[in-house]
């Protein structure tokens, strides 16, 4: 009997860990792209800053765009809530990131047009986020009642 078990599960592991491992690979480009728009966010000091970023922030918001693309989102999304070690670092990256949204935005894009443009669809909100806020807020008084 041991001899069919042993093969049956080493079988359903490396199925598994296949499964597991494009999520994963997602999941790591995730945190690498949000890094490296971290990195280039913090580097917008003064308004001559934006022009020198500029590219290095277009380059990882493109990371970002071709994940987007190429990973099922809820699939995604239901890897980073199920597997330990992966939620925080994503919610800590994405703590920075707003961040220096919300700096950049304070100081009106440093008046660089492009740097404004770029971060537009990050920063401000479309109907469709403000119907997803409004439902959220529906949702959490209806729970209070």
């Amino acid at each position: 009997m041991n001899r069919y078990l042993l093969p049956t599960l080493f079988a359903v592991s490396a199925l598994y860990a296949q499964a597991s491992e494009p999520m994963a690979d997602a999941c790591d480009r995730l945190l690498s792209a949000l890094e490296k728009e971290v990195e280039a966010l913090e580097l917008i000091q003064q308004p001559q800053d934006a022009a020198e970023v500029l590219g290095e922030l277009r380059s990882a918001l493109k990371e970002l765009e071709a994940l987007a693309l190429s990973v099922d989102e809820s699939e995604l999304w239901l890897y980073i809530e199920n597997t330990e070690g992966v939620k925080q670092p994503l919610v800590d990256v994405l703590s920075q990131v707003a961040l220096h949204l919300a700096r950049i935005e304070n100081a009106a894009y440093f008046n660089h047009a492009g740097l404004k443009e770029l971060l537009a669809p990050q920063i401000e909100e479309t109907p469709e986020v403000q119907n997803v806020k409004l439902e959220k807020i529906r949702a959490e008084d209806d729970d209070d009642e």
